[in-house]
């Protein structure tokens, strides 16, 4: 489910993660914004993110259990909440790629986000072909 019409500021967390909502532009709505945010900021900021967040991920997956649980009775509302916060989530792994392994907010020796774009993120995605990896050579008679 990406909505790239989906404005940042007006998207809000579940109650219980408010404090997290100075966090915001770290949950776009899809891996090509999160990538554009994560390469354009420092890498102080990216790791003030990253800090903050990783002591949650525990909290936030019991919430997600939760809220899968009651899938039946869970109103929009809380459904964009808990889609935010999934997002949210994404950002975290972005940030985690340049606090972790790349110690720096691109890929060292790597593309601009601006020349990759996801597969999964076009509109036509399912649509291509399958990839086959081991093609079946015609024999010769």
């Amino acid at each position: 489910m990406t909505d790239k019409s989906i404005d940042i500021a007006t998207q809000r967390l579940p109650q219980e993660f408010a404090a997290l909502e100075k966090y915001i532009q770290w949950a776009g709505p899809d891996e090509f914004r999160r990538l554009e945010f994560r390469e354009n900021q420092p890498m102080d900021v990216i790791q003030e993110f990253y800090d903050v967040m990783l002591p949650q991920v525990e909290n936030i997956l019991a919430y997600f259990k939760r809220i899968d649980e009651k899938a039946d009775s869970v109103d929009e509302d809380e459904a964009l909440e808990a889609r935010t916060l999934m997002n949210l989530m994404y950002g975290l792994s972005d940030a985690a790629l340049s606090v972790e392994l790349h110690k720096s907010p691109t890929v060292p020796d790597g593309m601009p986000w601006y020349i990759w774009k996801p597969e999964h993120d076009s509109t036509d995605w399912k649509n291509k072909p399958k990839i086959q990896l081991f093609p079946k050579v015609k024999e010769s008679v």
